[in-house]
């Protein structure tokens, strides 16, 4: 499996004992107070993979003693590689455990074209580790042109300088203009293995002759659907009476308007006669109540007339009966009572009965009058409206559904119209669309440019994207409502906002943060991956200025850096700005301190450097 570790980073020098630190293929944390050579150590390393040839010509100080570093890279495929270089040689002098690679001497920077005899370059070596043969060459600018695929320009993936962790530029991406297209082709290079040759230029090409056909037929597919409907549309139309119709519409909606009053009218008259009928019925009702009643009470006095009548029948029987004078039991003398006469009351009472039935007649008589008056004004009120419904349901109804149904004829007429102008406008606007297309795409096609970016895919930026929020999150970010990485800019958003919206401690946690997620998606999605990185003082410009580091997103990024260990990571960092409370030692990490104190550890990196 492709991929390295720095194992050990050695300054050399004839004068004093070798300045070592040891790595470990984990988590490894160097620490210290400032002037004590955490950087220095980092120099070493970046002079001797090369560097920037023109700027990193002597990683040391000229009083330090030191003149040569070397670097011991572990591989799994190679074994150890040691790599050596002398300060003010353009040379490195490679030793490795395997054949495959060609120990000997190479040259940190190509030699020109006119070189009678060159040697190798460091390039091959450092491609070599990748799992990559030879040196690729990968488009450098929009037309396509090729450059040399370099670890010097590869490097800013997996060595985050003090120089540029605090900057708001993107981190990855260069700022010089230049450099942008090279370093973005060689990041594709590094993803995909693709170098984007011209053949690539040459499938673009013809994807985007596929897609501008696929316009031309779908744009014209949609104007002969419309062709087809304004085809319909004018039967339609031939069937209807195209004569002022705005005119004949608007008289239509006024007859109508007119019949809905009259159905209206005629409603409330029926309602106003409903009432008359059931006020005529109450007096019906009520007549037949009363007259029900007055039967009643002539029974009554008819049976007072019999009552009476046996009252008188029995005096008279009674008067010519035998009187007893002897008690039949004891022949006992009786003397006889004198008895009271009911005839003339009776008589009186029932003059007064009669006189009442022939009152009761009368009454009787008036009821049965008003009745048949009520009764005869209920069969006209009836009649009235049965007129009415009949005048609503058989004329005002019909009428007003027939004119309806014409005015729904000219809504459709005028809909029509108007559907059949709005798709002539849509077809020209679409025939307008596609010459404009045309001649765009045609331009296109004259010279083709290339744009490393629109290669990443939605899946890297989304996964980039997710990876970073989720880092944020578990380091505690205060405040976080989401983050994302935006393609265009090639750097993180946070909130909605960039880098530059925070103060300068928080450019090198979020950079920081960027880093991390980069280190993720390579270790799981790339085709080449060195497996390190190193980040010089994540939390640097906390202590430069006014702003402050809550203990939480502090302790949450250093339990990150401990939890999610994919490869070698290198921590650089002030004493004072790594935790104290997290026994890293006890969770498996590698901690070299430089204590800055003659008697009490190790002062520094370098031996005798005060």
């Amino acid at each position: 499996m492709a991929g390295f570790y720095i194992k050990r980073i050695i300054a050399r020098s004839d004068s004093k004992e070798d300045a070592i630190v040891e790595f470990t293929s984990g988590l490894n944390i160097i620490q210290g107070r400032s002037d004590t050579g955490k950087s220095c150590v980092l120099k070493c390393m970046e002079f001797v993979f090369g560097g920037n040839y023109d700027k990193l010509k002597n990683p040391f100080k000229e009083s330090s003693g030191y003149d040569s570093a070397s670097v011991v890279i572990g591989t799994e495929q190679y074994g150890d590689v040691i790599l050596s270089r002398k300060v003010g040689s353009g040379q490195v002098e490679v030793v490795a455990d395997s054949e495959e690679i060609e120990n000997g001497i190479y040259v940190v920077k190509k030699p020109g074209k006119n070189v009678k005899k060159p040697k190798p370059v460091l390039n091959l070596v450092m491609m070599k580790l990748l799992g990559i043969d030879g040196e690729p060459e990968v488009p450098g600018n929009m037309r396509f042109e090729k450059k040399r695929m370099t670890w010097e320009n590869l490097l800013r993936l997996y060595y985050i300088k003090e120089e540029r962790i605090d900057k708001t530029d993107p981190l990855f991406e260069p700022v010089a203009t230049y450099e942008k297209t090279l370093f973005l082709s060689s990041l594709l290079f590094l993803l995909t293995g693709r170098d984007f040759s011209e053949h690539d230029a040459q499938t673009q090409k013809e994807i985007k002759k596929a897609r501008k056909e696929a316009v031309h037929d779908y744009v014209n597919q949609k104007i002969r659907e419309a062709n087809q409907r304004q085809k319909e549309l004018a039967v339609q139309i031939e069937n209807l009476d195209d004569a002022n119709v705005e005119e004949q519409l608007r008289e239509m909606v006024e007859s109508l308007q007119k019949t809905e009053s009259s159905i209206s009218a005629a409603i409330e008259t029926s309602q106003k006669l409903l009432a008359d009928i059931m006020e005529q019925e109450a007096k019906v009702t009520e007549c037949e109540v009363l007259l029900s009643r007055y039967g009643h009470l002539r029974s009554q006095y008819r049976a007072d007339i019999q009552r009476l009548t046996f009252i008188v029948d029995g005096e008279q029987n009674m008067s010519t009966a035998p009187k007893v004078s002897t008690c039949p039991f004891c022949d006992g003398k009786i003397t006889p009572r004198a008895k009271k006469s009911y005839i003339e009351a009776s008589r009186g009472e029932l003059s007064r009965i009669v006189s009442q039935m022939d009152g009761l007649a009368a009454s009787e008589k008036d009821v049965q009058v008003e009745k048949a008056a009520a009764e005869e004004k209920l069969r006209e009120l009836k009649e009235q409206r049965a007129d009415i419904e009949k005048l609503i349901q058989q004329e005002l109804k019909p009428q007003a559904s027939e004119i309806e149904k014409t005015i729904e004829t000219y809504r459709s007429y005028i809909q029509l119209s108007n559907e059949v102008d709005l798709i002539v406008q849509y077809a020209k606007g679409w025939e307008q669309d596609l010459t404009r297309y045309d001649i765009a795409e045609n331009e296109e096609e004259k010279a083709i440019e290339y744009h490393p970016k629109e290669y990443f895919d939605t899946e890297f930026q989304t996964t980039v994207s997710e990876d970073m929020d989720s880092i944020l999150r578990e380091c505690q970010y205060l405040n976080l409502t989401g983050a994302r990485f935006n393609l265009s800019s090639f750097d993180i958003e946070v909130n909605g906002e960039t880098k530059a919206s925070h103060g300068k401690g928080y450019h090198s946690y979020l950079n920081t943060v960027v880093a991390l997620a980069f280190r993720n998606y390579f270790h799981d999605h790339a085709k080449y991956n060195a497996d390190f990185l190193i980040i010089d003082t994540p939390l640097h410009g906390f202590d430069e200025n006014d702003t402050e580091l809550p203990d939480s997103m502090k302790d949450g990024l250093f339990k990150y850096f401990v939890h999610h260990l994919t490869g070698q990571l290198i921590i650089v960092e002030n004493t004072d700005h790594v935790p104290s409370n997290i026994d890293f030692e006890a969770l498996g990490a590698n901690v070299i301190t430089f204590t800055k104190k003659l008697n009490e550890g190790r002062y520094g990196f370098l031996h005798d450097v005060y």
